[in-house]
């Protein structure tokens, strides 16, 4: 098993600058991070921040953008013996160029608990870090500045075209012999950001710099410390690793949460303006948030659907509901993407034919309150969103005269009405979906949440009779015969099938609503859907789900582990981001939500340990978060499973299933012998189990 999680990169980067994934070292705070690239003396560090956005609500143009840049002179015969490792346990980069008695090197920190970074030099040759502007800038204006002995850059996005103003400033100076000092702030982290640049720069000092390493330090120990993942297979267990320093550094920024790429930000117009994709790619970023013990992660994760609760509002209105209805792609701060309204299907264009896009992304939200239990975090966040979501589907969808609910005119996959070719007539068919199955997926996972909330909080009753009502008779999953077997279809009247993705079982992950807790009928169902979807397995919209849907469905783990992989292998960039083309930051989460499922699972109610694993591989993992706010640990060795651990944080009702007969419970000193499989008992907040095999 690894004792240290590093990155070795011995080729300098093809990618930063010119793709929308890079291929640089990258390191963050979660809001502001730094992209290893190349510029024309030696190394380039591009900047990037999470609230440096263009607030534009046109197909051409807005989107997230870079901040600036740092260059740093290294000279080209050092340049060729390119070393660079990006330290994830620390969160720094180290850089290493050697030729002879030559040594060019440096460290850089994004700093964990402010938005500055540290260049430090470590070997000797001069390095002479320069602060730039964005070289490609092409959108709103870059200047640089001096004022009060400081220097810096500037970008700025305002005008008539702007719905809102960004004003982004980053300065810095050389603070001692070897080290470096730079600060970025912009007008949504304070009403004076130059001025919170310019104080922040002439304040520093060494013994505050050596203070705030010191800090930073400490930052990373602590968040490592919450949960752990450990592998005899090193690839494993470095891409889980991966899984969460990937998301902590770009998901720390509580209004501007990471888009399709995140805040590793090179290019001036990222791939669909990098923004938030609902009908998956948002959310699949955080698939294994909650479940490794980092729901602080999610922090920000509702803030742009609740702004643009006002627009939703009016979206559903035009269908005469009530509630939100929200197209594919939105950006923060309420706004639309790809908004063109010359066209001739302009509003119809934002929504691809599809009417769950508010509903798809509230699973991080209920992944959370399932997680946690947090009464707060469900009666200020999670509860009013799936309530206002609930509420357009209350009206839009139709109870027929034998008492079903159903939805329809709701496409299960997106319609091409961007195409130029696009008419109503020519696609009418994929146009009138009834009922499809990620629809009712949805539905199932967001009503039993809402009821379950509204419960907890106290609070209307009669919508709860409604949602009971909803839920006791919405239309069931359809099913057809494939290759002479029964699976799921797509829709229960429209698309009957797709050979691509898997929207035909999101229902299974993330919704939730089968497992191994399933009736077997419909366990059998899910299973051969998914086994006729191997295409999946490295297809550009489906990964994400689609690994951690294997263990969720009981598939051979030794079959998961070959096929993730060789993903891992085949399309991991240097520095561990992917180069598929459905977005970028979403395949970060393949890992972690995969193996989290193999090793712990709690979607229906009972905390299964090593559900999904091969008992020959070792693997042990501490605090591991299951529903109902309980975190576990335990360990397989030499093929044995040993002790696990049970924290109950809020306490209730606990049901766990070993991978083996026969177990002794402690709890309290009290010692219970168990026979079979399953534990059941109740909790208290704070309550410790432990579960040994009982040989």
């Amino acid at each position: 098993m690894a004792d240290s999680h590093i990155v070795h990169i011995t080729q300098a980067p093809q990618l930063s600058g010119k793709e929308s994934v890079p291929d640089g070292a990258v390191c963050g705070n979660g809001d502001l991070a730094v992209i290893l690239g190349n510029c024309p003396d030696g190394a380039r560090l591009y900047l990037s921040k999470c609230d440096v956005w263009e607030g534009v609500e046109q197909a051409e143009s807005g989107g997230i953008k870079p901040l600036g840049m740092i260059d740093i002179l290294v000279p080209p015969e050092l340049y060729a013996h390119y070393d660079v490792v990006q330290d994830m346990d620390k969160g720094l980069i180290q850089c290493r160029f050697v030729q002879g008695e030559k040594y060019c090197a440096f460290t850089v920190t994004v700093h964990k608990t402010e938005n500055s970074i540290c260049i430090e030099n470590i070997g000797n040759v001069p390095i002479g870090p320069v602060l730039k502007v964005y070289e490609n800038a092409a959108d709103g204006t870059a200047d640089t500045w001096e004022q009060d002995g400081v220097r810096g850059i500037g970008r700025h996005f305002c005008g008539d075209c702007c719905q809102y103003e960004t004003h982004a400033y980053a300065g810095g100076r050389q603070v001692d012999e070897n080290r470096s000092y730079f600060f970025a702030a912009t007008n949504h982290d304070t009403d004076e950001p130059l001025e919170t640049v310019i104080q922040k720069i002439n304040g520093i000092d060494p013994d505050k710099l050596d203070a705030l390493s010191e800090v930073h330090a400490g930052a990373w120990q602590e968040f490592w410390a919450k949960s752990s993942f450990r592998c005899s297979d090193p690839l494993l267990e470095t891409a889980w690793v991966a899984s969460q320093y990937f998301l902590a550094i770009c998901a720390g920024n509580p209004k501007f949460p990471p888009g399709l790429y995140g805040n590793f930000i090179t290019v001036e117009k990222p791939s669909w303006h990098g923004d938030y994709h609902l009908n998956y790619n948002y959310q699949a970023p955080f698939y294994s948030a909650c479940s490794s013990n980092h729901p602080e992660l999610t922090d920000g994760y509702i803030a742009p659907l609740e702004e643009f609760m006002p627009k939703g509002n009016e979206f559903a209105r035009r269908l005469g509901c009530d509630g939100i209805l929200y197209p594919v792609g939105i950006a923060p701060k309420g706004l639309c993407t790809e908004l063109e309204k010359e066209h001739p299907y302009s509003f119809e264009r934002l929504f691809l034919g599809q009417k769950n896009n508010q509903l798809h992304p509230a699973d991080i939200a209920i992944f959370r309150w399932r997680a946690t239990r947090d009464t707060e975090y469900a009666r200020e966040q999670a509860y009013p969103y799936l309530k206002a979501c609930l509420a357009f589907f209350e009206q839009y969808g139709t109870w027929e005269a034998n008492g079903r609910f159903s939805v329809c005119d709701d496409s299960v996959h997106e319609v091409p009405i961007y195409r130029k070719d696009f008419t109503p007539k020519k696609y009418k068919k994929v146009l009138h979906d009834k009922n499809n199955v990620l629809t009712l997926g949805l539905l199932r996972m967001g009503l039993g949440a809402a009821i379950d909330m509204a419960t907890v909080l106290d609070t209307d009753p009669g919508k709860v009779e409604l949602w009971q009502k909803m839920l006791k008779n919405l239309s069931p999953f359809p099913t057809c015969i494939r290759r002479g077997r029964r699976v799921f279809r797509y829709t229960e009247s429209g698309q009957r099938w797709n050979g691509n993705g898997d929207v035909g079982l999101q229902h299974v992950y993330p919704c939730g609503c089968i497992g191994l807790s399933s009736p077997e009928k419909e366990l059998r169902t899910a299973r051969n859907t998914f086994r006729m979807k191997r295409r999946c397995l490295t297809d550009d919209n489906a990964v994400s789900s689609y690994y951690p849907m294997a263990a969720r469905l009981g598939e051979d783990p030794r079959w998961i582990i070959k096929n993730l992989r060789e993903f891992l292998i085949k399309f991991r960039l240097p520095n561990l981001l992917f180069t598929l083309k459905g977005g970028g930051l979403e395949y970060c989460s393949i890992a972690a939500a995969a193996l989290n499922e193999m090793v712990l699972q709690s979607h229906q109610g009972t905390v299964r340990v090593f559900p999904c694993w091969d008992a020959g591989t070792d693997c042990s993992f501490d605090s591991l978060r299951a529903d109902g706010a309980f975190l576990v640990s335990s360990r397989v060795q030499g093929g044995r499973f040993g002790e696990t651990r049970v924290f109950a944080e809020k306490g209730g009702s606990l049901s766990v299933v070993l991978p083996y007969d026969g177990a002794v419970t402690k709890t309290k000193g009290t010692i219970r012998e168990i026979e079979g499989r399953t534990v059941t008992l109740e909790t208290e907040a704070g309550d410790e189990i432990i579960i040994s095999p009982k040989n």
